[in-house]
């Protein structure tokens, strides 16, 4: 789900996409204890943003390796 105030994730770097979602998870869990749902759920929609951007780019680097590795098939020769 998109958050429209959080702007281009793509842009963030990779730890601090990770500090974002640990600042969020911190937050969402005090949010729950204190009982303000409201609150929690809005942060719970910001964390599956910042969630799916680092889920997206973890699925670019694993493309990218299996890429790498079908170039290494030709070198090995096995007989």
């Amino acid at each position: 789900m998109y958050h429209p105030l959080l702007g281009d994730l793509r842009q963030l770097k990779d730890a601090d996409l990770e500090a974002k979602i640990i600042d969020l998870s911190k937050k969402y869990h005090i949010a729950a204890r204190m009982g303000q749902g409201v609150a929690a759920n809005q942060i719970v929609v910001a964390l599956e943003s910042y969630k799916s951007e680092q889920s997206r780019r973890q699925v670019e680097a694993n493309n990218k390796l299996k890429t790498q590795d079908k170039d290494l098939d030709g070198l090995i020769n096995v007989n």
